[in-house]
């Protein structure tokens, strides 16, 4: 198995746990994940970050899925002067899911 990675099983045990939570919580309806464009974050990479960092946020209408790079000191590297960007992916699960998908 390769490293940081959990098998089948363990995700949709946590997947079913998050899904539990919709009767607790509006944040939760029904979205399942974020669909995170390939692009997306070969940039997040391409900023001499080693690593990278999500961030959760709300705006008026919906829940927020937002990546920076992160340098090899633990630190969020958000500088626009300097070609450091947040991402924004806010495109759900669903729609954006796939319907083969155990996971889904």
């Amino acid at each position: 198995m390769a490293t940081n990675t959990i098998t089948l099983e363990t995700a949709q045990t946590w997947a079913n746990a998050w899904r539990s939570l919709e009767d607790k919580s509006p944040y939760v309806d029904g979205l399942k994940g974020w669909w995170v464009p390939g692009e997306d974050l070969s940039q997040v990479m391409a900023e001499g970050a080693v690593n990278s960092r999500m961030y959760i946020g709300l705006d008026e209408e919906d829940l927020k899925l937002m990546i920076v790079a992160v340098d090899e000191g633990g630190n969020d590297m958000i500088d626009a002067s300097k070609g450091w960007y947040i991402y924004d992916f806010t495109q759900h699960i669903p729609p954006m899911g796939s319907s083969s998908s155990p996971l889904n």
